[in-house]
Parts: structure tokens; C-alpha cells; sequence
């Protein structure tokens, strides 16, 4: 991230006409260094205290550990001109679900496998082109949506989310008087 703001009065037009506040990112956009960066979460839903419901059908959290790995990596392939961007996550996160209605205890497992690639070109002086890939699939299993209306646990059923996309975009400079920007 190359530029955060945090704005609660004297909000800009261009953020439209509302009441609140807005948190604005700008994401950095090509080096001319290589750099990353790596990351491991830790979760536990043994870590969070039992609700009074629990508590009353003697249910306790399942004590297991999950992990979730985190990476970028990134830098130039040509100087001043062509740059990479790699990430990627894996996370196995278990959580526990108390059914209301009978309070059984249900493990449920979200896997998570995210990862990106993308390239930023810059042929000429005002010119930019970029293109990527990106893949986010999900699987949770032991999961359903509706678990308040749920009274055997083997209702439940493993989720699966398939999410990728491509994309291509172009933002440059004719003259002074034209900005051309298209994206697919």
C-alpha cells in the first residue's frame, strides 16, 4: 500500500453524498526492487469462551489449530518498464457451530486457496497496460447456511465456491484533451 486516508469530515463529491466516513487505499504499482512478504495466522476455536448455551448442553470448543499461510512477492522484469506481482494464501480454518436447536457441536472446515498473478507494462511515457489472473476457491465443509434450522448434523453437506477471474486493462494519455481507459 502505498497511500492510506481516513476521512470523517469534509468528504470530497467524488466519494458521492452520504453521511460517515471513508477509508481510501492506494495500492503501490510497480518497483524496481524485488520484495515480498510471508505470513502464518494461527486460530483455535478453543481460544473463545463457550456460550451460556453451550455451557448448559456441556458442548466445548474443539481445541485444534489451524494455520494460514500468506505470501506476495514481486518486482521488475524489464527496468522502468515491465513489473510482476505473485500472492497467494492457503488457510485450512476450522471453526465450531453449536446446532440451537439440539445443541450438538459440528466441526466445520473452511478451505481456502487464493492466488494471483499479475503483470504492469508501461511501453511508453503515460501509457499503462496490465493483466492478471486471479483464483479464490473455497470449500467449507459440514456447512449448509441454515444451521439455526438444523437438527441432525448429517444434514450438512461440504460447499464448494469456484471463484477465478481475468482481466486486462489499459489507461493512457492521447493528448491533453483525451484520457483513454478501457478494461476487460
Amino acid at each position: 500500500i502505498q497511500e492510506t486516508q481516513v476521512l470523517t469530515s469534509g468528504i470530497s463529491a467524488e466519494f458521492g453524498r452520504f453521511s460517515g466516513g471513508v477509508v481510501n487505499a492506494i495500492t503501490r504499482s510497480g518497483g524496481n526492487v524485488l520484495s515480498g512478504s510471508g505470513r502464518v495466522n494461527f486460530t483455535n476455536p478453543s481460544w473463545t469462551t463457550e456460550t451460556p448455551f453451550e455451557v448448559s448442553k456441556n458442548q466445548s470448543h474443539l481445541d485444534q489449530l489451524s494455520r494460514i499461510y500468506e505470501g506476495t512477492f514481486g518486482g521488475p522484469l524489464v527496468k522502468d518498464r515491465l513489473w510482476f506481482f505473485l500472492s497467494g494464501r492457503y488457510g485450512a480454518q476450522a471453526s465450531q457451530v453449536t446446532l440451537p436447536q439440539t445443541g450438538i457441536g459440528l466441526s466445520s472446515v473452511d478451505t481456502n486457496k487464493r492466488g494471483e498473478i499479475k503483470i504492469t507494462g508501461t511501453p511508453k511515457s503515460s501509457h499503462t497496460l496490465q493483466g492478471g489472473y486471479f483464483n479464490n476457491s473455497r470449500n467449507q465443509t459440514n456447512w449448509s447456511g441454515a444451521q439455526s434450522f438444523v437438527i441432525d448434523p448429517h444434514s450438512e453437506d461440504t460447499l464448494r465456491y469456484p471463484n477465478w477471474y481475468v482481466f486486462t486493462n489499459y489507461r493512457g494519455v492521447v493528448n491533453s484533451n483525451y484520457l483513454v481507459e478501457a478494461q476487460y
